[in-house]
């Protein structure tokens, strides 16, 4: 994964940013949970996985609760928001905050499958008739 930055201030490593997908997926955690699913992929201490929760909570990203002996940690923002804030900042950053460009070079930096590009279709369709979809 790369770098993740937006405009609240917050730069995520790769492995903050994994951290942060599997939290938005699995919703309420223990640090066990999280470095259980990092296993599959890679070699990673517990102490690490732990280390980087509580920074990601003394960032504000993550949020945490005592439960018993350990402590249970959430997502303090909705994916969404945190995607939008680090899209906006990209955009701004590399494209001079224009669209355009910066949808032309996702799209060009990946291949799309042929139901990715009937989706996109369909987004551009309702952009066509005024429906923003919530995506401004």
């Amino acid at each position: 994964m790369t770098h993740l930055t937006g405009t609240t201030g917050f730069d995520l490593g790769p492995l903050e940013a994994d951290i942060m997908r599997l939290v938005w997926e699995k919703g309420e955690v223990q640090v066990d949970d999280i470095h259980q699913a990092l296993l599959r992929d890679r070699e990673i201490a517990y102490t690490t996985v732990m280390t980087v929760m509580s920074r990601l909570a003394a960032k504000g990203l993550l949020t945490r609760r005592k439960h018993g002996r350990a402590y249970l940690y959430r997502a303090a923002l909705p994916r969404e928001e945190m995607a939008e804030s680090t899209l906006h900042e990209w955009s701004r950053r590399f494209f001079g905050g224009r669209i355009l460009p910066a949808v032309s070079f996702l799209l060009g930096s990946e291949r799309l499958t042929p139901e990715e590009v009937a989706e996109l279709r369909r987004l551009v369709e309702r952009l066509e008739k005024g429906d923003d979809g919530g995506w401004t």
